[in-house]
């Protein structure tokens, strides 16, 4: 049952866990200090092996609610069960390894009084594991109301810095495509975005951090692939996506090809693809990394 406490409507703060125990106290804790209260968490363990589970009972907050998969899924599927369990009118993402500023919730929640907003975001920060350094996820101002024509080529609306409004997400056919490992984020936002207004907070309020253990860079070929078979898909669907986000993810795709020539050192084929790019700042960026030792180039490399 949906409650309200304080005229606050419940919000599902989902937590999927696959083996998070590292970060996972620093995760929940953030949560429970949320200064907007009326919450409950969804802890979806998808068959952790390490001691997260034991982590997590270690809280007694009776809004702390332990799921156990029955089978191990991908990450997508994990996340759609974990919203069908939940009880909010709205529903939120922190992964285990990430965590949020205290007033999060206060700060966002106040943007659905407008019933036509199906989302609201706010930036965020991109924390590098290896130098404790933190960036913004993006320096430009957010973007509120209809983004379908600029969800692609601007996309700072991610699954870990939004509150979704549950309604608009089974109004949708498919909500995330569990087919995806990686992209299924991006695919869910441009989608949805083709029916629904966002709203957002110009202040970085989620920490996500970078590591060696991300999924993403350790499968940068299988987002690369993931990409592929979803921009085939898309291409077929009349008025979908426009000749400029055409253009737009060719470019994201061959820079992220590029990116992995780069890793791999293979210069030729690399400078190949460099001078295809059109955005000069990322030319430069590839070229300088092109110079740099390996070793050095993996423990830095984002995207």
């Amino acid at each position: 049952m949906n409650k309200q406490f304080n005229n606050q409507p419940l919000v599902s703060v989902i937590v999927n866990c696959f083996n998070g125990e590292k970060y996972l106290k620093e995760c929940l804790n953030s949560i429970l200090n949320q200064t907007y209260h009326n919450w409950e968490l969804i802890f979806w363990d998808n068959q952790s092996t390490d001691k997260s589970k034991e982590i997590f009972q270690e809280f007694s907050d009776k809004r702390f609610k332990y799921h156990l998969s029955e089978t191990h899924t991908f990450l997508y599927e994990a996340r759609d069960l974990a919203i069908k369990s939940s009880s909010g009118n709205f529903f939120t993402f922190c992964d285990s390894d990430d965590y949020w500023s205290k007033e999060r919730l206060e700060s966002l929640m106040p943007l659905f009084q407008n019933e036509k907003t199906g989302i609201v975001y706010s930036n965020q920060w991109i924390i590098n594991e290896s130098n404790n350094k933190k960036r913004k996820l993006t320096n430009k101002l957010l973007l509120k109301g209809d983004l379908s024509s600029s969800i692609i080529s601007k996309p700072a609306v991610t699954i870990l810095n939004t509150v979704i409004r549950k309604s608009e997400y089974f109004k949708m056919e498919n909500g995330f495509n569990k087919k995806y490992q990686i992209i299924g984020d991006f695919d869910f936002f441009v989608r949805i975005s083709k029916s629904c207004q966002f709203d957002c907070v110009q202040s970085p309020l989620v920490y996500c951090r970078l590591h060696e253990n991300n999924f993403t860079k350790k499968h940068r070929e299988l987002e690369i692939e993931e990409f592929e078979n979803w921009f085939e898909k898309v291409k077929k669907i009349k008025d979908f996506i426009t000749r400029k986000e055409i253009d737009l993810i060719n470019q994201k795709i061959l820079y992220k090809k590029t990116t992995i020539l780069v890793l791999n050192k293979e210069i030729l084929n690399s400078l190949a693809n460099i001078l295809k790019i059109k955005s000069n700042f990322k030319k430069i960026k590839l070229f300088l990394a092109l110079l740099l030792p390996k070793k050095i180039l993996e423990k830095i490399k984002e995207y």
